[in-house]
């Protein structure tokens, strides 16, 4: 068996992203706009304000891998007011993460990267640091509004990242 590899990775992951952020839209298009923007007492107070900080700094990280360079962040960026609207981007933004990362152009996992973290401090770091950074604030983020659809008594289901639909491992 061969060794997964870091293009490897990337690919799984993009897909695990792409199944995870379905479910997670499809579950809340369940609870209706009125509980979307609820303020849960979350870090973006709301489901809808959280769905559309991960889309925010998904196009930012993006950005970082493909350019180099990052768009200027603003926590509370919201990309788009209506459900259905941003579904419709999450989607759209899931397949470009899919097709940069199952692409043969592998020049983004060269050189570093000056970043300036929300905590003041630049750092030079390695552009594929960023791929990570992709999944892992994506998982944190979609956790915190599986907390909240528990609460509400949802059922997020299966995350187990073996699991994930159309990959062949």
């Amino acid at each position: 068996m061969a060794r997964m590899t870091f293009d490897d990775y990337g690919c799984a992951m993009a897909k695990y992203n792409t199944w995870q952020n379905n479910v997670l839209y499809d579950l809340c298009g369940q609870i209706g706009d009125e509980e979307r923007r609820r303020d849960r007492g979350m870090f973006f107070k709301s489901i809808n304000a959280t769905l559309n900080h991960l889309v925010h700094i998904d196009r930012r990280i993006l950005s970082i891998m493909k350019t180099g360079e990052a768009p200027v962040y603003d926590a509370h960026t919201q990309v788009a007011d209506d459900f259905d609207e941003l579904r419709h981007i999450r989607r759209d933004l899931d397949a470009k993460i899919e097709a940069f990362v199952a692409s043969d152009d592998r020049d983004w996992q060269d050189g570093y990267r000056e970043f300036t973290g929300v905590d003041g401090i630049t750092r030079n770091l390695p552009r594929p640091l960023f791929l990570i950074q992709f999944f892992n604030h994506q998982t944190h983020h979609r956790s915190q509004i599986t907390s909240e659809l528990h609460k509400m008594g949802i059922d997020y289901g299966i995350t187990d990242i073996p699991l994930t639909p159309d990959i062949s491992w």
